[in-house]
């Protein structure tokens, strides 16, 4: 799904068990553009793989701000990124990627209809293959564990559980078909899916409770999705980072303030931000030495926190995503320069 943040939002301080600590000084790294193109659109999603394999997506705007639908593909090789094309596609715009390794990447996205519905696209490395997706299903979010082994989140009017006249909001691609699983009895609004293994794989979303949106959280242990017990709260937009079966993490807002909880693999506990620290807690990423990143400006490791500056520019931004084997952050954007009257699909990169 596509999440942007627009500015970060403040919040309080730390792990239950830690003392509090305030922000450290920021480093003398810093956000910087490292592509744009010249065009009027944003990138939404990015798929590390390595150091010299990385993709994103994202759409193209006309002069109105209308979506163009043509797949909107860039990929990085190690000599500079390159624009990507899929042979015989149809019209589409490219909202999601996700990848497990250089023989596994796939691409999601919406055609132009007035009943919203999907397409995928896995590239094994050499070719692009269409996956098929039943009519009426819409894709919002989707994690790759392997080339039969890709889960996502959504909506279908086709796609059911089995035994269940419930439609389905949570599938699993097992490399012949979807399969659909309806949780929270088919009441559940997916926002966010993680995973670390087979059997690690954790969906973040809400349901209405009378007229109250609660977060929930459900996990798949291999063999099948169980209510996670995440602690009654009201939310909005939670997200979910699941780095093993016992470091888990969900973020979401309130009108006032992030929240985060995480997951020690018994036990959930309540982390608070110190007041002059910007976090988005929807979006946590191990730094690569022990830390973790909240969005793009704040880095917890241990109990200290350590501020970044926040990219000043006009336009949206989606998650952070760390190069593996680095200390290397990419960020998809939408930005309009001080010199232009555009917004322009961007990737930030920060070095630590």
């Amino acid at each position: 799904m596509k999440r942007w943040m627009a500015g970060a939002v403040t919040v309080l301080a730390a792990v239950t068990g830690l003392a509090a600590s305030g922000p450290a000084r920021a480093s003398s790294s810093a956000w910087y553009q490292t592509h744009q193109v010249n065009r009027s659109g944003s990138f939404s999603e990015i798929a590390a793989i390595s150091k010299t394999n990385i993709w994103a997506v994202g759409d193209l705007w006309g002069k109105k701000g209308n979506t163009i639908f043509q797949p909107f593909i860039r990929h990085y090789a190690g000599g500079g990124w390159t624009t990507v094309t899929i042979p015989g596609s149809p019209k589409f715009e490219a909202d999601l990627v996700a990848a497990s390794a250089a023989n596994n990447v796939w691409v999601f996205g919406l055609t132009p209809s007035s009943v919203a519905h999907s397409v995928a696209y896995r590239y094994d490395g050499s070719h692009w293959h269409k996956i098929p997706v039943p009519a009426e299903t819409y894709l919002q979010g989707a994690f790759a564990l392997g080339p039969k082994n890709v889960w996502a989140f959504g909506s279908s009017g086709t796609i059911f559980a089995p035994g269940s006249s419930v439609s389905a909001t949570v599938f699993h691609w097992n490399g012949t078909k979807w399969q659909g699983y309806s949780l929270a009895h088919g009441n559940l609004m997916g926002e966010s899916i993680s995973a670390s293994a087979t059997n690690n794989v954790w969906i973040a979303g809400a349901v209405w409770t009378g007229s109250v949106e609660k977060a929930v959280a459900y996990r798949w242990n291999g063999t099948g999705w169980h209510n996670a017990g995440l602690p009654r709260v009201l939310a909005d937009i939670p997200g979910v980072s699941a780095f093993s079966p016992a470091n888990v993490w969900i973020g979401w807002n309130t009108a006032t303030r992030s929240h985060a909880k995480h997951w020690d693999g018994h036990h959930w506990h309540t982390l608070t931000i110190p007041d002059n620290v910007y976090a988005n807690t929807s979006n946590v990423v191990p730094d690569g030495k022990g830390g973790y990143w909240f969005g793009d400006a704040a880095i917890l490791t241990g109990s200290t926190w350590t501020s970044e500056p926040i990219i000043e520019a006009t336009g949206g931004f989606g998650s952070v995503v760390r190069i593996p084997g680095t200390q290397s952050f990419l960020q998809p954007a939408s930005v309009k320069n001080s010199n232009s009257t555009i917004q322009k699909p961007t990737l930030y990169r920060f070095d630590l």
